[in-house]
C-alpha cells in the first residue's frame, strides 16, 4: 500500500463488545486513502483476535502486553504512522462513524489551509432522548479561535468532540505535541485540545460525524469513575491557570469552577443535591443551583404522589 493520506488512531482496551462495529464503520468510509492503527493496550479480552480477523491491508495491529493507559497508548501507536501521511484522525472503540466523516473533514482541510484541526457533531444514544453535541455547531455558529477558544474551552469544558477530530500532522510534529497522562486516563483530550488551539485554528463541521451509545460508553474506565473525573477536572483547571496565567484570570478560574460544580450535581445522592445546591447558590449567587434543586424536588414529589 502506498503511503496513505490519513492515519487513524484507535486505542483499544477490553473493547470486544464494540470494536467490530467501530472498525466496520471506519472501513466503510467514502474516503479510502487511510491506514487504521489499532493499539491493543494490555487487553484481557478478545479485542486483539477481533482486530486481526479483519482482512484489510489498511489495518495495523500494535499490541502492548502491559496496559499503558490512554495517553501512552496513543503516543506509542502514533509512532507507527506511515512516514508520509499528512493527517491524524482519532477514533474510539465504542463509537460508530458516519460514512462521510473523513471525506467531509479532508474537504475542509483542503479548502482551509489555515485550519489545523477539524471536528464535528456527535449524537448520543442510549438515553431517553437522543442528544446532539455541541450546541454551538447545532446553532450554526463556529468556534472562536486561539486564546478566545482556549478560554471558552477552559471555562465551559471541552466543546470539541474529540472522538472524531482530525488534525494536521505538521502542526502536531512542529509543536512536539504529546498526549499527556497528567491525570491518568482522565482529560487526555481536554488537555490536548487546549494546547492545540493556541497553535492553530480549529473548525467545526455542522454535521453529525459520529454516534456514541451512552450506555455502552458508561462501561469505560473513565466514565465509570465520576468522582475520579471530577477530581481530575478540578486539578486541570488549577494547573492550566498556573501554566497559562497570562490568559486565564482569577475570574475565569472561578467561572470554570462554577461550571464544574454544575456538572457534579448530576451525580450526587438526593441529600447531597440539596446540600450542594444551597452551598453553591450561596457561593456563586447563581439561580441555576436553586432551579436545579427545585426541578429535582418536583420530580421526586410527583413520582411519590403517583406511587
Amino acid at each position: 500500500m502506498n503511503s496513505p493520506l490519513v492515519t487513524i488512531l484507535l486505542p483499544v482496551y477490553n473493547g470486544e463488545k464494540t470494536i467490530k462495529a467501530t472498525v466496520e464503520s471506519l472501513l466503510s468510509q467514502t474516503f479510502t486513502d487511510f491506514e487504521l492503527l489499532l493499539g491493543i493496550d494490555g487487553t484481557e479480552d478478545a479485542s486483539k483476535d477481533i482486530a486481526l480477523a479483519f482482512n484489510d491491508s489498511r489495518i495495523k495491529v500494535i499490541e502492548h502486553p502491559e496496559n499503558l493507559g490512554l495517553a501512552n497508548n496513543l503516543n506509542k501507536i502514533i509512532k507507527h504512522a506511515s512516514p508520509n501521511s499528512q493527517y491524524f484522525a482519532m477514533a474510539e472503540q465504542d463509537d460508530i462513524y458516519v460514512p462521510e466523516r473523513l471525506e467531509w473533514q479532508i474537504e475542509v482541510m483542503s479548502n482551509h489551509t489555515d485550519v489545523g484541526l477539524v471536528s464535528g457533531i456527535v449524537e448520543y444514544t442510549g438515553v431517553e432522548k437522543n442528544l446532539m453535541f455541541p450546541g454551538l455547531l447545532l446553532r450554526g455558529e463556529q468556534f472562536p479561535q486561539v486564546e478566545e477558544l482556549f478560554k471558552f474551552l477552559y471555562i465551559n469544558q471541552l466543546k470539541v468532540v474529540n472522538t472524531c477530530m482530525l488534525w494536521r500532522r505538521s502542526v502536531h510534529e512542529d509543536n512536539s505535541f504529546k498526549f499527556r497522562n497528567t491525570y491518568g486516563n482522565f482529560n487526555v483530550d481536554w488537555d490536548f485540545i487546549l494546547r492545540f488551539c493556541l497553535k492553530s485554528k480549529i473548525h467545526g463541521i455542522p454535521k453529525k460525524l459520529v454516534t456514541m451509545n451512552r450506555v455502552i460508553a458508561s462501561d469505560s474506565v473513565t466514565a465509570s469513575d465520576a468522582s475520579g473525573q471530577y477530581k481530575a477536572s478540578k486539578a486541570l483547571l488549577a494547573d492550566m491557570k498556573n501554566e497559562f496565567s497570562q490568559i486565564i484570570s482569577e475570574r475565569d478560574y472561578k467561572k470554570a469552577l462554577k461550571v464544574q460544580h454544575k456538572i457534579e450535581l448530576g451525580s450526587y445522592s438526593k441529600p447531597k443535591i440539596v446540600l450542594m445546591s444551597i452551598v453553591n447558590f450561596i457561593k456563586y449567587r447563581d439561580s441555576y443551583f436553586t432551579d436545579y434543586l427545585f426541578k429535582k424536588l418536583k420530580v421526586y414529589f410527583t413520582k411519590n404522589n403517583k406511587d
